[in-house]
């Protein structure tokens, strides 16, 4: 029994250090040894979910619930390992069914509130996570779903109240300081939402992001005059375009600048900035290195000092030519280019992306190129069934940016919801018009806000309701006359 008991603390001190496997090893050999030992498996079953074991998981929560059928926890187990598999309806049932053991299990009660977020129901979501507070009113991961409902619902007030609260009762809440930061930038509060934005490293999954960690970081840009700087991509294909316009500033300051960029970007921003150019800086030896998204907090980035794009991207004359004789152009219509979808991992890309069906209307007076690489399903029909939309995705002719370049350089317009495609357009000097969710990305602020002036050249058609494209695509008609 004493050696159990060591076993079993040995194991609880690998599941606190994150180092899973050898926890599951341990626990698997207690269960073998004591397998109607409840306990033993109230460390095993997180410690394989944590692992995305899904199905034994599954397997020992079963056996932990036939084992003590008025014990909720088994239950709870089974829905939290449904809505992993993504059946978030599933889940929902063992959850309310853990209700019917306990109704006041704090853990039931969360799980039902974050199923409900999950399914779009904010309404029930909130009235679970308010019943979970009333159980337990200690424990940030409440306050942290409730801020980011009401962050869904463009209430960043109130949603800025809970985050803050969720970090008052754990300094370490990563997520919701990030959150909370980017409710900030929302509503322009740029000094403490870029400070709180560095804290994004942080974050559960963020941190292995971090590369180059062997290289000082750059934490000042006084005295940088002949230093070699790295600043390296971090996020997607649109924040490098975006925030690119920070290196001519390092460049002006003397800084001797590798911008490390992803690979499709790479010969194309090599023909724009003055600096080294390449997707891979591993072997080369810096006195710094920077985040690309650190920049804007460095240069004190305020409503009055976001750098301008004082010279356009320019594309390749050739690769414009080489596309003007690919592109089925129209000569009686005027031809645009869009985006209406992004990539599917992008965590706000439901509320982004707008249906094809949308644009119907007005194919009798515009030819629509679709300058995207994937679509989703009912869009690839639409396309299969109009000659007035064209889907670029397919061409074997596109393999970079280069090429995505001369596509917009060959348009009459880009129509685009936030995606890299309305970075690249603007930063080109080609007219845009965004097409912004509601709420949208805090580079655009809060729909009370007048968005901060990225571009010289683009109108922004806000959504007026959530998820409300109707009002955009009626306001899109009457600009584009």
């Amino acid at each position: 029994m004493t050696k159990n008991l060591e076993h079993l603390k040995k194991g609880i001190n690998h599941l606190k250090n994150k180092d899973y496997l050898n926890a599951e090893t341990i626990f698997l050999s207690l269960v073998r040894r004591d397998p109607t030992n409840l306990n033993i498996y109230s460390y095993l079953i997180p410690v394989l979910i944590e692992q995305k074991k899904f199905k034994e998981a599954l397997k020992f929560s079963e056996r932990f619930f036939n084992l003590n059928k008025n014990n909720e926890l088994g239950l709870i187990y089974i829905g939290i390992i449904n809505y992993n598999l993504k059946k978030p309806s599933l889940a929902l049932d063992f959850f309310e069914k853990s209700l019917l053991i306990n109704p006041d299990n704090f853990d039931g009660l969360l799980n039902i509130g974050v199923t409900y977020r999950k399914l779009g129901n904010n309404k029930k979501a909130i009235k679970y996570f308010e019943k979970s507070k009333e159980i337990n009113n200690n424990k940030s991961i409440v306050y942290y779903n409730l801020g980011s409902i009401y962050e869904e619902e463009g209430d960043l007030n109130k949603a800025i109240l809970f985050f803050k609260k969720a970090i008052s009762i754990n300094k370490g809440d990563f997520d919701s300081i990030h959150a909370l930061s980017l409710c900030q930038l929302s509503m322009q509060n740029y000094e403490e939402g870029l400070k709180n934005y560095e804290f994004r490293w942080l974050k559960k999954g963020f941190e292995k992001n971090y590369r180059n960690q062997h290289i000082p970081k750059l934490d000042s840009i006084s005295s940088i005059s002949g230093r070699k700087i790295l600043i390296w991509h971090e996020q997607g294909l649109g924040d490098t375009i975006q925030f690119s316009r920070y290196i001519n500033l390092l460049i002006n300051l003397g800084a001797k600048v590798t911008f490390e960029v992803q690979k499709p970007l790479t010969s194309f921003l090599k023909r724009q900035f003055n600096c080294e150019i390449t997707e891979n800086a591993s072997k080369n030896n810096f006195d710094f290195q920077c985040p690309l998204m650190t920049l804007p907090s460095l240069f004190g980035m305020s409503l009055k000092n976001i750098p301008s794009i004082n010279q356009y991207f320019v594309c390749d004359s050739q690769k414009v030519e080489l596309w003007k004789d690919i592109l089925p152009l129209s000569e009686s219509k005027k031809n645009i280019g869009i985006a209406i979808s992004g990539n599917v991992n992008q965590i706000y890309e439901n509320r982004r992306k707008i249906d094809l069906e949308y644009f119907l209307p007005l194919t009798e007076s515009y030819k629509f190129f679709v300058i995207q690489k994937n679509l989703y399903q009912g869009d690839q029909i639409i396309v299969e069934n109009n000659n007035e939309i064209v889907y670029l995705g397919e061409k074997s002719q596109w393999e970079n940016f280069e090429d995505t370049g001369a596509i917009v350089q060959n348009m009459d317009y880009i129509i685009s919801i936030d995606t890299s495609l309305i970075h690249l357009a603007c930063s080109m000097n080609k007219k845009a018009f965004l097409l912004l969710s509601k709420p949208a990305d805090w580079r655009w602020s809060h729909e009370k806000f007048n968005s901060p002036n990225w571009y010289e050249n683009i109108t922004i058609i806000r959504q007026k309701s959530k998820n409300n494209w109707e009002d955009v695509m009626l306001e899109l008609q009457k600009r584009l006359i």
